[in-house]
């Protein structure tokens, strides 16, 4: 059975709470230790997984990385849509291709099996895509990842091309939830207009995820990326 995609899932206004700081928390800045079973506000810790609307909780619940069939993945990226947005055609996107810093290092795999891609449009020149890449273990694709985190913790922006100037800000690299991830913030701005993207990186077990979030307002951007990558996330990590 193919699982409901997640426009249609509704989404606790806890989780809309909580998946901000899923893509913010930095390693320099840790949660407070919490002993297992003690309760936070507005959640319930224990021992096993984090529920599914619960905010970032402390390393003794931590779900485990682990190896995600693949099959299972291809099915719910296939159902996975961006609230408010819409689909662009099935075939516009034929790579899936996972970079953090512009003009840094990139993975790169056709779309098929283990690769996806697709890109989503909305009002206000609003655009969104992901791509992913499912790993045969968490080995590979933790080797794959790791190049990609070390360029966002020192991305530059790169020079001046054709007329359109690049700055990039709050690059860096994390773990939320048990999940190495990056982040940075690309701003263009050309002649005609000025374009904010969010773009991060997240590996879940053997899975590579990467989403950019690009609109001409850059707290819509940074605001509704972040939402969407850690909706991504962890609906991957429950599979």
């Amino acid at each position: 059975m193919r699982r409901p995609s997640a426009a249609h899932r509704p989404v606790p206004a806890a989780l809309a709470a909580a998946a901000a700081p899923l893509v913010l928390v930095a390693c320099s800045q840790p949660p407070p230790a919490t002993p297992a079973g003690t309760a936070h506000a507005g959640s319930v810790v224990t021992s096993g997984r984090p529920t599914s609307d619960a905010p970032l909780t402390p390393p003794s619940s931590l779900v485990p990385p682990r190896v995600h069939d693949a099959g299972a993945v291809a099915t719910y990226l296939g159902d996975h849509d961006l609230a408010g947005l819409t689909r662009t055609g099935q075939e516009s996107v034929t790579e899936a291709v996972v970079a953090l810093c512009p003009g840094g290092p990139a993975v790169a795999r056709d779309v098929g099996p283990t690769a996806y891609a697709r890109a989503w449009e909305g009002l206000g020149g609003v655009r969104a895509d992901v791509a992913a890449i499912t790993y045969p273990d968490l080995a590979s694709a933790s080797s794959a990842i790791e190049p990609l985190l070390a360029a966002a913790a020192s991305c530059r922006a790169p020079r001046t091309t054709n007329g359109i100037t690049t700055a990039v800000a709050n690059q860096r690299r994390d773990v939320a939830e048990g999940m190495p991830l990056g982040r940075v913030d690309v701003t263009r701005v050309a002649p005609d207009e000025t374009r904010h993207d969010y773009v991060g990186v997240v590996q879940v077990g053997n899975v590579l995820a990467r989403l950019t979030y690009s609109a001409l307002d850059a707290k819509v951007a940074n605001e509704k990326g972040s939402t969407a990558l850690a909706l991504l996330a962890r609906g991957v990590q429950e599979l």
